[in-house]
């Protein structure tokens, strides 16, 4: 792994399986920290201006030795990033995380025990937004929260709101 590489590597989280949906909000977190950036809803790292600063994606499987995460943290338009140490601080965030859920700090969702961590880094509560669902605008309005299970509500210019999970919509500042 070199300097502005992407990072490939696996964890298995030893947490339940509801919960490995938290992992990639978590790596993004960590990678946040480490560079000192920002997270726009659900985990992509951006500068304090909104710019892509790094990609994280996970992808969950289940194998003979358990459920397993297969994580990704690619650097965008970054020079200089080291990828053993975004590993390292995604890394180390999870682990801390799967401490917290293994206490019981998580009863209520993945997030529950870093919450406050998610959004004293996350940029746009409040901004609007457009809501697209196949790459078509289903609805406008402003991000209005993020819940224990990471999914954004978004407060519809017609004052309802809209729930979504990362699979199942994404959000355009606009």
């Amino acid at each position: 792994m070199g300097v502005g590489e992407r990072v490939e590597f696996m964890v298995r989280p030893g947490v339940p399986m509801g919960h490995v949906t938290g992992v990639p909000y978590l790596c993004a977190l960590g990678v946040a920290e480490a560079l000192g950036a920002r997270l726009r809803w659900p985990f992509a790292v951006v500068s304090a201006t909104g710019e892509p600063v790094a990609g994280v994606r996970a992808r969950a499987g289940y194998d003979d030795e358990g459920v397993f995460v297969a994580c990704e943290i690619a650097p965008l338009g970054e020079e200089g990033l080291d990828a053993a140490a975004l590993e390292r601080a995604a890394r180390e965030r999870l682990g801390a995380w799967a401490e917290d859920v293994s206490s019981g700090r998580a009863a209520a969702g993945p997030l529950a025990p870093v919450l406050g961590d998610y959004f004293d880094v996350l940029l746009g509560m409040g901004e609007r937004v457009e809501v697209l669902r196949g790459g078509r605008v289903i609805g406008e309005g402003s991000l209005a929260g993020v819940d224990v299970w990471g999914r954004a509500t978004v407060r519809l210019d017609d004052a309802r709101e809209l729930e979504i999970a990362p699979e199942q919509a994404e959000l355009r500042y606009v």
